[in-house]
């Protein structure tokens, strides 16, 4: 509320003032009285008002005097004299050091009123303009950083120009103009735990973003599910390297500080053009996949995953424990990996099975086995026997998929790529009731002050982070941005519909601040609320 101080030495005046107003149905906070300007001047100080009413003429200090030390001392303070005496010298004097009014005695409340709600919109204004836009910019933050983590698969994707990757970092912030270029794609997740959202995550998170916030070599983007990309530049080759090798020791320190975290990292091939990240993403990819094959806790280069194949020496049928191998990872893999996984997780399953792929005895068996992991899997997600049926057929189209490698890959790509599809369904389905759910709650708790994100999250069971990544991926925008949009419709329909004042409006939408309300307003709609409550009243007159 906008805080009022009165110096007036008639007590019926003061005391006039003071009582015939409801200061705070309109919005106002009556912050004291004085006599004389040398009582009132310790107790401004004190109370630190917006706005000082006072007489030009008081005995001991008059008004001018008191208005031109406070003002020395509170420079922020919107000064409103009233006199009795009609004189231009008082006035000139008054303007001089700074009045925001000047009302001539006798003063009613209608007259006094006005002139402080026009004082107020300009204090409102003023304190929009430095604190409440600072909250404002650091609401939008969220969606940026949304917008930011998402240019990374742009920038991978090969389907930009240099200039067009170039602007589009620029954008953000973002300088990615360097001679060489490298890619660690990186996951740290509660040992043996599948569950990628959790608190510890969270704080991992935050380490993550605390540690690289700064760092103009190292770049890394949020890919949610799919764990952290870091892309690493460096000025010549030798300097990539140790700027890679200095990155993957950090990593695995902040990994190693979060008891009962474990990690897996995949690192591509160095680059010299931002047009190649593509293969270098290609290739990491293809290493970073091998978290699905090999223990936990090390980064892999795309080096190393080759060399761990070509290694391996021949695989003979007799001996390999073929059911152990697809009962472990396949089942993981539906569990965890993304559709744009599938083709480097194959490459690299398929490259652990040797020369053996060659048998058609050999694909005939590890079909099945796959074809077995994807109907259990399935059926697991809760689909009826008919209908995984329908989607995968019975064992029998297994027969013209075995002829040959290349037929063979394809039908394992197509129903790994299936089940997935049908997970990401189910998840989405389970995603929308808790949307619905944490919706509804805001529709009925928006008003609540204290509602926030950790408090909506809680209403629906999960996480904050898991709750804030859902929500923005399936509703489009953030929590903040939508728990705002409810706020301001409510808030639109009580001007319309309503006589109550802003400040009212603003605190039955859940805005405790009147200031804050009307620069969130302003800001999202272009006007103040008053100006929308004329148009928009104006408008149905019409």
């Amino acid at each position: 509320m906008v805080k009022i101080f009165l110096a007036e030495d008639e007590k019926i005046v003061r005391e006039g003032i003071k009582n015939g107003i409801p200061w705070e149905k309109y919005g106002f906070e009556f912050a004291g009285e004085a006599p004389d300007g040398e009582l009132a001047y310790p107790l401004i100080l004190k109370a630190k008002p917006d706005i000082l009413l006072t007489d030009i003429r008081m005995p001991f200090m008059d008004g001018l005097e008191l208005a031109e030390m406070v003002k020395r001392e509170l420079p922020d303070l919107r000064i409103m004299f009233f006199s009795g005496y009609d004189d231009f010298e008082y006035a000139k004097r008054a303007i001089k050091i700074g009045a925001a009014d000047y009302l001539l005695k006798p003063v009613s409340s209608g007259q006094l009123l006005e002139a402080l709600e026009r004082m107020s919109e300009a204090i409102i204004q003023e304190k929009s303009e430095r604190g409440y836009k600072l909250e404002f910019l650091k609401q939008q933050k969220e969606r940026k950083r949304m917008e930011r983590d998402r240019l990374f698969d742009t920038i991978v994707s090969g389907n930009l120009s240099l200039q067009e990757i170039l602007l589009k970092g620029r954008e953000h912030s973002l300088s990615l103009s360097a001679p060489v270029y490298n890619l660690i794609l990186f996951q740290a997740r509660v040992s043996g735990s599948q569950e990628q959202f959790t608190d510890q995550v969270v704080m991992f998170d935050e380490m993550i973003k605390d540690r690289f916030e700064n760092r103009s070599e190292v770049i890394v983007f949020n890919r949610l599910t799919e764990g952290y990309a870091f892309l690493v530049m460096g000025n010549d080759w030798e300097d990539l390297d140790r700027k890679a090798a200095v990155c993957s020791k950090l990593l695995v320190r902040l990994v190693e500080s979060c008891p009962g975290m474990e990690y897996f990292g995949g690192i591509g091939v160095p680059v010299c053009r931002l047009g190649e990240l593509r293969t270098c993403f290609k290739a990491a990819s293809r290493a970073y996949a091998c978290r699905y094959m090999l223990e936990y806790n090390q980064l892999l280069t795309a080096e190393a995953a080759v060399r761990l194949h070509d290694d391996s020496g021949t695989i003979s049928l007799e001996g390999m424990d073929i059911t152990k191998l697809s009962r472990d990872i396949v089942p993981n893999f539906l569990k965890n990996g993304s559709i744009t996984e599938v083709k480097y997780f194959l490459e690299e399953y398929l490259e652990a099975c040797g020369n053996n792929f060659k048998s058609l005895i050999f694909r005939q068996y590890l079909l099945m086995d796959v074809y077995l992991a994807v109907i259990g899997f399935v059926t697991q997600l809760g689909f009826e026997p008919e209908q995984v049926l329908k989607e995968f057929g019975d064992g029998k189209a297994l027969k013209p998929c075995v002829g040959s490698e290349e037929v063979a890959v394809k039908y394992a790509r197509e129903i790994l790529t299936k089940a997935i599809t049908l997970r990401t369904t189910c998840s989405q389905k389970k995603y929308r009731l808790i949307l619905d759910k944490s919706r509804d709650y805001i529709e009925r708790h928006y008003k609540d002050e204290d509602i926030s994100l950790n408090v909506v999250a809680s209403s629906v069971n999960i996480s904050p982070n898991y709750f804030s990544t859902i929500f923005s991926q399936e509703m489009g925008i953030t929590f903040v941005e939508y728990l705002t949009k409810v706020r301001m419709e409510a808030a639109k329909e009580l001007l319309l519909k309503t006589d109550l004042r802003a400040s009212e409006i603003g605190y039955q939408v859940g805005y405790k601040d009147p200031h804050y309300f009307s620069y969130i307003f302003k800001k999202t709609h272009g006007i103040t609320p008053k100006a929308f409550r004329s148009g928009g009243r104006n408008d149905a007159k019409t």
